[in-house]
């Protein structure tokens, strides 16, 4: 004798319950994500000036970094102050140069 199974019907959709779960996950995930950082940001606070020198950073953007909120990710604090001071020093470098800068501008190709 054949048994039939009723095939067991799923939405594509998460439920409400489902979305809460996956959010509530999420920010634990970053949570402990920025706490991890932020321990290894604190090592670089222990570097000397010559040493922070070298990997492209300061005082204060280790510092600047450290006092944002303990839900903030201060790694991405230290490469947003990284980024500033490079952009910072090619426009100095080009006024100094003579040359006009040129912006980057991304084009888009239309098919």
């Amino acid at each position: 004798m054949a048994h039939s199974v009723s095939p067991v019907l799923h939405s594509s959709r998460p439920t409400f319950t489902g979305r809460v779960a996956g959010l509530a996950m999420t920010s634990v995930i970053r949570f402990t994500r920025a706490i991890k950082h932020r321990a290894e940001v604190r090592q670089l606070a222990d570097f000397d000036d010559h040493m922070l020198k070298d990997i492209g950073l300061t005082r204060g953007d280790v510092d600047g970094a450290l006092d944002g909120s303990i839900f903030d990710n201060p790694s991405v604090l230290l490469v947003r102050s990284f980024e500033h001071r490079r952009k910072s020093e090619r426009v100095a470098e080009a006024l100094r140069s003579g040359r006009p800068q040129v912006p980057c501008v991304a084009v888009s190709r239309r098919v």
